[in-house]
């Protein structure tokens, strides 16, 4: 099932009024097989990988628990690791690594054309792996204690609002939130639909219409002039934001409702002025994933200093190589790393207080563009295509056809004014004011009617995080 469509809209108007009718336990269970529901209407074949990566992780983890050797906890820590992982893997990345053997003429085929087989990706595989993933190793770690319920284990790792795109929730936040009767409240559902509304904006109104305008110029960009070029990852950079950021909004709306406390996943971080400051900014449940389970695992900063910006790098390739199997997404990772790497050393060194003279506006337009030039080849069909649209644009050039759709400014410039008011605070006082209280209903119903109608006569793309 997807947010952005009338089967969602209709799937809260039934469960979410029953769910608040429901005792406590009775709460739990359905929304335990709404999740289940949820997943099945995408595609209900990989229900039993679900269950299989489910029952691993939570025999597993009681097993961590209970066992005395440490010897013992790390082989089941290795178990859930093998379980999860190789599911991920054989799905997300076989193709992949078979393409690498295939050109390093390893893979015992004579044919010079590699044939790919194709398998489907399960939807979400990459967010509930790392929640289970994560799961376990804090049970190891002695962080946590595993839940002995398997269904209210269950419903942790299928919670429906956050899925099949995140954000990646951690136990001890997720877990305790589903203990108690949840009460219906005016106040939940106001920021709710708020919230939501603001997701649907983001993804229906920005996101979806900057998909069709970029789409012929990221399939062939050697048609298009510089400014096309530059545009199309200009844009392409506002629509990924747009797209994941809404769902993030969606979830933590829906999760609101219903008397749950979803943390945020993005802090405007088109306004970081530096890479450091946008990657706490951007995806942030990833982050701090990465940062506590691969990061940490590496040493840390708790390590010489040039093992520590080793530590960083392959940090952000593996997040790289997490969002997809290709060359892309790891040179997107690899430039990730490189610029954190970079800022590090300057901060290391004291080097900073020089860009923090720099005014703050350019630091902004820096980190932006910096993020464009990943946006380019994380975006790109292939890295043929990502370096001849790149040469096109620092070439300037000239022939091919130019391109540009106007309309797609005006909402993108109303985010970039909500941003603005957020960053600076002033969107507290406007909220409170007796204008904003009487257009905010009207501007919500307006928000939903729009993105109803246009779900009646189209079908709106699925979010661009899901094939990840």
């Amino acid at each position: 099932m997807l947010f952005n469509s009338l089967h969602f809209y209709v799937f809260c108007l039934i469960v979410f009024p029953l769910y608040f009718f429901l005792q406590e336990d009775k709460q739990r269970k359905l929304l335990l097989w709404s999740s289940v529901y949820f997943y099945a209407c995408l595609k209900v074949a990989f229900v039993p990988l679900l269950l299989l990566s489910f029952i691993a992780t939570f025999i597993g983890s009681i097993r961590i628990f209970e066992s005395e050797k440490q010897s013992t906890k790390k082989l089941w820590l290795y178990f859930v690791l093998l379980v999860n992982l190789g599911i991920l893997v054989f799905f997300k990345y076989t193709d992949f690594l078979r393409s690498i053997l295939h050109d390093l003429g390893v893979n015992g085929s004579n044919s010079s054309e590699f044939k790919a087989i194709g398998f489907i990706l399960p939807l979400g595989i990459s967010f509930y792996t790392f929640q289970a993933i994560a799961y376990a190793v804090d049970v190891y770690r002695g962080l946590l204690k595993p839940e002995r319920n398997f269904s209210d284990f269950s419903l942790f790792l299928l919670f429906f609002p956050q899925l099949v795109a995140g954000p990646i929730m951690r136990a001890d936040v997720l877990i305790p939130q589903f203990k108690g009767r949840k009460l219906f409240s005016k106040e939940n559902f106001s920021l709710g639909m708020g919230q939501i509304a603001l997701g649907i904006f983001k993804k229906t109104m920005i996101a979806d219409p900057i998909s069709d305008f970029i789409e012929p110029i990221f399939a062939n960009p050697a048609n298009y002039d510089f400014a096309a070029c530059f545009l199309g990852v200009y844009f392409f950079t506002i629509q990924i934001y747009c797209d994941f950021a809404g769902y993030s909004d969606i979830a933590i709306g829906a999760g609101k409702i219903l008397g749950f406390n979803i943390p945020i996943n993005f802090k405007r971080p088109y306004l970081a002025s530096s890479s450091t400051d946008l990657w706490r900014r951007w995806h942030i449940s990833l982050s701090t994933w990465l940062r506590d389970y691969i990061y940490f695992t590496l040493g840390g900063s708790r390590v010489p200093l040039i093992q520590n910006y080793f530590n960083v790098f392959v940090t952000m390739v593996i997040g790289g190589a997490w969002h997809g199997a290709a060359w892309n997404f790891i040179i997107w990772g690899f430039i990730c790393g490189v610029s954190l790497t970079v800022e590090k050393f300057f901060i290391e060194f004291g080097y900073e207080k020089y860009f923090l003279k720099i005014p703050k506006v350019l630091r902004i337009t820096y980190t932006f563009c910096l993020f464009m030039l990943g946006a380019l080849f994380f975006r790109s069909l292939n890295f043929d295509l990502a370096m001849v649209m790149l040469k096109r644009i620092l070439t300037l050039q000239t022939t091919g056809i130019f391109t540009i759709n106007y309309i797609l400014f005006i909402p993108t410039g109303i985010l970039f004014v909500i941003e603005v008011l957020e960053e600076t605070k002033l969107v507290s006082k406007i909220k409170e004011s007796g204008l904003y209280q009487t257009v905010r209903v009207p501007m919500l119903a307006s928000i939903f009617l729009v993105a109803g109608c246009i779900y009646t006569v189209t079908a709106s793309p699925q979010f661009y995080y899901f094939q990840f």
